[in-house]
């Protein structure tokens, strides 16, 4: 079943349109790279030796367990003390073990951000996770469901969702954020601090 294309208007007032099965990003009309397309260009594609078919149905059990973290992180938003259940255990490790471990608190989840150039215009577009507070510590978090995780390129992820958050208008300051991955693989359910880089990182992937 295809998902409908989804409209955005961001804090600055862009407005963007995504659509989701072909994970296309829209900015004011005009279609830009995905903030992914833009780190798989400069570091390389790791998945690009792995049969399709298994591509594909990882892809679509991550989008799956994202999309229940989502929805049942805005429901608890709604409805304090609604049952946080999931058919994915990953989703239930989430709430039962990785939350009340590291202390994590949700405050905006799966919003969408866009990355400029030095020249003011767009280069690309793209959707963090999770950001809230560590162990009361403001940090921009992402969620992985591989077996294994690219340290460089989750790290490059993160560093360009933080300046697009401030870009887009999110945050007015991100010197005091930190940044971390979400581990959800099986019973696996860590969360691992994720280094940041200088405020001039971006350069690298949109000049």
């Amino acid at each position: 079943m295809s998902r409908a294309e989804e409209h955005h208007i961001l804090p600055n007032g862009v407005e963007v349109i995504f659509y989701p099965d072909t994970h296309q990003y829209f900015v004011d009309g005009q279609e830009v790279p995905s903030i992914t397309t833009l780190i798989q260009e400069h570091y390389g594609n790791k998945y690009s030796m792995v049969r399709p078919e298994i591509l594909k149905a990882a892809a679509e059990y991550g989008t799956n367990v994202h999309a229940d973290l989502e929805a049942l992180i805005n429901l608890r938003w709604k409805s304090p003390g609604a049952p946080l259940i999931s058919e994915y255990k990953e989703v239930n490790n989430y709430f039962e073990f990785v939350e009340p471990i590291y202390g994590i608190v949700p405050q905006m989840t799966e919003k969408v951000v866009v990355l400029y150039g030095p020249d003011g215009k767009v280069a690309a577009a793209g959707r963090f996770d999770l950001f809230g507070t560590v162990n009361g510590k403001p940090t921009l978090m992402d969620f992985k469901t591989t077996s294994s995780i690219n340290r460089q390129s989750v790290s490059a992820q993160l560093n360009l969702y933080l300046t697009g958050m401030l870009q887009s208008g999110y945050l007015d300051d991100i010197s005091d954020v930190d940044l971390g991955v979400i581990h959800l693989s099986g019973n696996k359910s860590t969360y691992t601090p994720v280094q940041k880089f200088a405020n001039t990182f971006y350069l690298t992937f949109v000049i």
